[in-house]
């Protein structure tokens, strides 16, 4: 497969449509049509379903995607980092956050960044494992700041501690449950877990199993952090939240800590980058003013 058969297969996929593509690659639809037919016939495999509203990947597809991002990420890594080791300050370096490191960690590690790299363009996202640590392994992200994931989910992944958070439970300061004091008392509150399945917001359900008792089903999850402060506020929903970040919400949220007895395990926040995938020289320096600000931090 040619390095323009596997642009044009991503160029697809993130379009949705082969017009979409060829207007994206500067090419005619005709022209982008045979490419394609080309990589499928090559491969023995439709790749993408047709239909009236565009075409969508096929489960070979996603899985010919997969790689297919990886190759076309370290073919622009390469050109940045050629540049950049010639001096020139030009790329990009793209950054997935937790909300923690996205209020905490970034600003003042992209303020020092930026005084010596001011022409690197930074993107940053927002995103919990699982979802964030597939667009690494893609190599759609560069680095991954959030809490660390467990071993099942590291496969690929080098996870670099940098600091731990206490974590609380949290509610409406005019909550029912503002004021107890027992996770017994919180069984049946209406729990919210931020994130995915699987992901840090999950880790409320271990603090009751270790004290005998049934977890609570969470009812809500939300992707959204805000979105969830808003719930807990007006619903006096409850969650797990970092104790690092309670002082910023209580600024504008009117969110309280719950005073339990019991204590639920510190979360580990990392630095995430793909093993055996080197950092472009931009990146590195990127990642050094990271852990820079986080121990400073301690």
């Amino acid at each position: 497969m040619k390095v323009q058969h596997i642009q044009t297969l991503v160029a697809i996929a993130d379009a949705g449509s082969l017009r979409g593509a060829a207007e994206v690659l500067g090419k005619t639809q005709p022209a982008l049509t045979k490419s394609l037919r080309q990589v499928e016939d090559n491969l023995g495999m439709s790749l993408f379903q047709r239909s009236s509203r565009g075409v969508v990947l096929t489960a070979m597809g996603e899985r010919v995607l997969s790689r297919a991002r990886t190759i076309t990420s370290e073919i622009a890594r390469l050109d940045d980092e050629v540049a950049q080791l010639r001096g020139e300050q030009v790329g990009a370096v793209h950054v997935c956050l937790s909300p923690l490191a996205a209020i905490k960690i970034m600003p003042p590690a992209l303020a020092h960044f930026q005084r010596s790299h001011p022409n690197i363009e930074v993107r940053l996202t927002s995103g919990l494992f699982p979802g964030a640590l597939r667009r690494l392994r893609e190599g759609r992200t560069d680095i991954v700041i959030g809490p660390a994931p467990p071993a099942g989910l590291a496969r690929e992944i080098s996870v670099e501690p940098l600091i731990e958070t206490p974590i609380v439970v949290i509610t409406s300061k005019n909550s029912p449950y503002a004021k107890v004091t027992s996770l017994a008392e919180l069984t049946q509150a209406h729990w919210i877990m931020i994130g995915a399945p699987l992901g840090p917001g999950d880790i409320y359900r271990k603090p009751f199993v270790d004290n005998g008792l049934v977890p609570p089903k969470a009812m809500t999850t939300s992707e959204s952090y805000f979105g969830a402060m808003s719930l807990v506020e007006s619903l006096g929903a409850v969650c797990t939240f970092p104790l690092r970040l309670l002082d910023d919400i209580q600024k504008g949220w009117e969110i309280a800590q719950i005073p339990l007895r019991e204590t639920i395990a510190p979360l580990q926040i990392s630095l995430m980058t793909r093993s055996g995938h080197p950092l472009t020289p931009a990146t590195e320096e990127l990642a050094n003013c990271v852990r820079a600000t986080t121990q400073a931090m301690l």
